[in-house]
């Protein structure tokens, strides 16, 4: 449980203003009633989300295969951002993956072309169980570069967008065709909103991510959206919403 704030103002509802047993919470601020039971579990919908008016990178449209509801992940931005991170990131990790791969060719007993680093270490040739460690060791590095790479290439053109049928929905969130894939059935959502998670930085800072979530009667929630602005979010979370509860 969290402290109901409106999904408008982000202001903390007063406890003067919520009824439990009605299961109302009222906003003075924006002069709005929103429904307890949602707020409790995240940062709700705002009520006054227009559907025939999506943002700027947010579209709703009726297709041949049923009603499409998505949004853009671009953002200039998180793109620079991203772009900084990876090139220095990578940048580094880029000299010891030269060093182990050096090394690799040269236990393998195959040329080492001229532009990749000798393979010493500590005044030696590197032999074959230090070259495993390094392999090991650079592992997880390389797995957060390409990552971080993978983060940039969303903030260019990543989207994530829910296709909604009589009875099914499928919810997918990538790049072009490849991207991560969930399909869940219309008729067991029974609620849709927007959750807040609490986590700690690198430093220990206390931090936020908000995502979508499509509450289900049987199996797990669906949960996405991460990588979209509030505003898009919002959107996205209300029409699908109007989609699959109808209204």
């Amino acid at each position: 449980m969290v402290t109901p704030t409106c999904p408008k103002c982000r202001r903390v509802i007063a406890g003067d203003d919520i009824n439990v047993s009605a299961d109302v919470a009222f906003c003075r601020a924006c002069n709005v009633t929103h429904a307890l039971s949602s707020l409790a579990h995240g940062s709700g919908i705002d009520p006054e989300v227009d559907l025939s008016r999506p943002p700027q990178g947010a579209w709703q449209r009726a297709t041949a295969l049923g009603t499409l509801i998505g949004a853009t992940h671009r953002s200039v931005s998180g793109a620079f951002f991203t772009f900084a991170f990876a090139a220095f990131w990578n940048g580094v990790v880029s000299i010891f993956v030269g060093l182990a791969l050096s090394s690799t060719l040269v236990q393998l007993g195959l040329q080492r072309p001229s532009w990749l680093p000798k393979p010493i270490m500590n005044g030696g040739p590197m032999d074959l169980g230090m070259t495993i460690f390094l392999w090991l060791f650079l592992t997880p590095f390389i797995l957060i570069g390409l990552s971080v790479i993978a983060a940039f290439l969303l903030c260019l053109a990543g989207r994530t967008e829910v296709r909604v049928s009589d009875w099914q929905a499928q919810v997918f969130s990538g790049i072009g065709s490849l991207g991560w894939r969930r399909k869940f059935r219309t008729d067991l959502v029974k609620d849709v909103r927007i959750e807040e998670r609490e986590w700690r930085g690198r430093h220990g800072r206390r931090r936020t991510t908000q995502y979508i979530l499509a509450d289900l009667t049987e199996g797990k929630p669906v949960k996405f959206g991460s990588g979209l602005s509030e505003e898009r979010r919002q959107f996205v979370a209300a029409a699908l919403r109007n989609a699959v509860m109808k209204g």
